[in-house]
């Protein structure tokens, strides 16, 4: 083990910890889950914080798009069904769609206990998973390990606020949810609503990138660290765990898919 992370607790340093994820990374983490547990709290503060200014970076251009968007869908209704909201409606519905209440407080805050929910749920799942195939650890060793594999994320974050600043648009098709096509306009889906196939295949491509696939790697090597399990083990109980809460995180788009195809029915 390199002399970076490796001794007693209150020698390891975190800027040490922090580059060995990325270049030593079973070494790092397996210090991590021995000898450095509530080094945690360093990936979650920086992970919080850049989804915060993530939120706060896609605020402005959410508003223009929202007001943009809207003017086209009533536009759009107005053609199809005879009726025009009124001006004044119409920038009272805008200024409440695109109010920072909106577009800035409730991402920035679902974002943050997404987040703190999704590490608690996802190590409890690891421990139980990594248990039931003989692992060896306990939840204070499995908790950090977790934490500490979602700093892909961190530089995902980073990267889409640069990206956002510079080009001053936002990702509107994440992971590979372009191969489905670009992203549509509120009034095309107005007038061709989705169907519950391609709501689900959407939600689900959108989750799959490069950062995705850094994050399940650590988080092997992270299983096996805490819990002692072989490779081969390691890979299994990260993938289950993956596949059942993804499966679970998409359960609000079927949901949207089988009410918008009701309504339609209707």
């Amino acid at each position: 083990m390199s002399d970076e992370i490796s001794g007693t607790p209150e020698r390891v340093k975190l800027i040490h910890l922090l580059w060995g994820v990325i270049r030593h990374p079973g070494e790092t983490l397996t210090t991590i889950a021995e000898r450095a547990r509530r080094s945690w709290w360093l990936p979650a503060v920086l992970i919080v914080l850049l989804t915060v200014v993530l939120a706060v970076a896609s605020a402005p251009i959410i508003s223009r798009d929202t007001r943009e968007e809207m003017r086209a869908a009533q536009e759009e209704m107005a053609e199809r069904m005879g009726e025009e909201l009124s001006e004044e409606d119409l920038e009272r519905a805008q200024a409440i769609t695109a109010s920072p209440l909106i577009t800035i407080v409730f991402p920035a805050v679902s974002g943050v206990l997404g987040q703190l929910v999704g590490w608690v749920i996802w190590a409890a799942a690891l421990y139980l998973a990594s248990m039931a195939l003989g692992g060896r650890s306990n939840f204070g060793q499995i908790f950090p390990v977790t934490v500490w594999s979602s700093f892909p994320y961190t530089v995902r974050s980073l990267l889409q606020t640069i990206y956002i600043l510079s080009s001053n648009q936002l990702i509107e098709n994440p992971g590979l949810s372009g191969l489905l096509g670009e992203h549509s306009s509120a009034a095309d889906l107005i007038a061709s609503p989705p169907g519950t196939g391609e709501i689900l295949l959407t939600g689900f491509l959108s989750r799959i990138d490069i950062f995705l696939v850094w994050h399940l790697i650590l988080l092997v090597i992270a299983v096996g660290a805490a819990a002692r399990l072989s490779r081969r083990k390691s890979i299994l109980v990260t993938l289950v765990v993956w596949v059942l809460l993804t499966g679970l995180s998409l359960i609000p788009s079927l949901l949207a898919g089988l009410f918008t195809a009701s309504t339609i029915a209707g």
